[in-house]
């Protein structure tokens, strides 16, 4: 019995002692966890144009072997299929909802990924904004911008572009005012490094975008808003120092259902927009309520690279509308006066009836995040033979469009 017993533990130690044998050294699958796959750019949910070059950055990092090589990531689009492969690649995608994963395989076969969705648009995108009988328009609580005092106004339906106009849309009504009788600056590419079509036109001055809004409502067949006199008979066509002129209230077709800018209450009300009886405070950015960290909502001096940036990259705000903060600072058709609000109408206010310059509105990349531009209910003002590399526009229409 004893002698059993001896050998039976002789056994059990051997055996034991076979399996802790260089335990340190042996890792089996289950201790090699599969890698993590990480997403840093773009932003999930954000929206680009089509055309657009878009950067996707990402990392691959195995438990055992750390940060992975290159070839072991790889980009799908499950509309797109096979994109490239490693910790970055810039491509264009078709017009659609993406959903984008990054897989990552390590070196014994095991995979992870990650996944984010990403909206790729025309540009051409217009928001149907709700009549509103009375929205808080100014703000009386910060020193500049001539925004006070805050005032209650009420607005028609109208729609309102998505992203500002891009270059790529500017180019392409454009070639054709050029060919039916328009006359209209170049515009540019935006302004800074690696410039592309999906920035927003810049270099174009107020009459510009008049004589261009006129021109693509031309194109698609819509009525034209914008006439040389009261008569509203010749179309406004010539943006040029010696052509067509700064026209007033009495040259616009309101209620066209053509293109034209928005006047500064009907900016003001899509970048404040949160629900249509609540809005962001005057003195914020536009999407502040869904997230109140500026560089997430806004291209500014701080995280702009010194640069336009192409439109929709960001967090939009309530309604939709992206860059309504930063990026290039947009036209709108209404005169400057900074004692306007005191006897403001109430009802769909166009700006005063004369004056010397445009409203401009949004902040741009130039500026400081910290200064007053950034509010969503500052005001400057801008001569409207005006060109420069931060200025540029976004479209409106009037009516619900439903």
């Amino acid at each position: 019995m004893k002698r059993s017993l001896m050998l039976f533990s002789i056994v059990i130690f051997i055996s034991i002692s076979f399996f802790n044998c260089g335990d340190d050294d042996v890792t089996g699958p289950e201790d090699n966890g599969s890698p993590v796959a990480t997403i840093t750019g773009p932003v999930n949910g954000a929206s680009f144009t089509g055309g657009a070059i878009i950067d996707f950055t990402g990392t691959g990092i195995d438990s055992e072997d750390g940060t992975l090589p290159e070839d072991s990531l790889l980009w799908t689009s499950d509309k797109d299929g096979e994109m490239g492969t490693g910790t970055s690649v810039s491509t264009s995608l078709s017009v659609n909802d993406h959903t984008i994963t990054l897989t990552v395989t390590d070196s014994d076969g095991n995979t992870g990924s990650g996944s984010i969705t990403i909206h790729v648009e025309s540009g051409n995108e217009l928001i149907s904004v709700s009549a509103t009988a009375g929205y808080p328009m100014g703000w009386d609580d910060f020193t500049g911008g001539h925004a006070d005092p805050a005032h209650t106004v009420s607005l028609n339906a109208f729609r309102i572009g998505k992203f500002e106009v891009t270059y790529e849309i500017w180019m392409d009504v454009k070639v054709w005012a050029d060919a039916n009788g328009y006359i209209m600056n170049d515009g540019v590419q935006g302004d800074g490094m690696d410039r592309t079509d999906q920035h927003p036109v810049t270099d174009v001055h107020w009459r510009d975008c008049v004589a261009w809004c006129n021109a693509r409502s031309e194109k698609e067949g819509l009525t034209p808003v914008y006439y040389t006199d009261g008569t509203k008979t010749t179309l406004y066509k010539n943006a040029s120092h010696d052509g067509d002129g700064n026209i007033g209230s009495e040259c616009v077709s309101w209620a066209s259902d053509g293109y034209r800018l928005p006047t500064e209450a009907e900016w003001e009300y899509a970048a404040r927009y949160i629900d249509g009886t609540s809005f962001s405070p005057g003195d914020k950015h536009s999407g502040y309520n869904l997230d109140p960290d500026i560089d997430n909502c806004a291209w500014f001096r701080d995280n702009s690279h010194l640069s336009t940036e192409p439109v929709g990259q960001l967090q939009a705000n309530s309604l939709g509308a992206y860059d309504m903060s930063g990026n290039v600072y947009e036209w709108c058709w209404d005169w400057y006066d900074g004692d306007y609000y005191s006897d403001s109408p109430t009802s769909n206010p166009r700006g005063p009836a004369t004056g010397v310059y445009r409203i401009i509105r949004g902040g741009c990349w130039g500026e400081s995040s910290a200064d007053i531009y950034a509010y969503i209910a500052h005001r400057s003002a801008v001569n409207p033979y005006t060109i420069h590399r931060g200025g540029g526009f976004r479209i409106c229409r009037s009516g619900s469009g439903q």
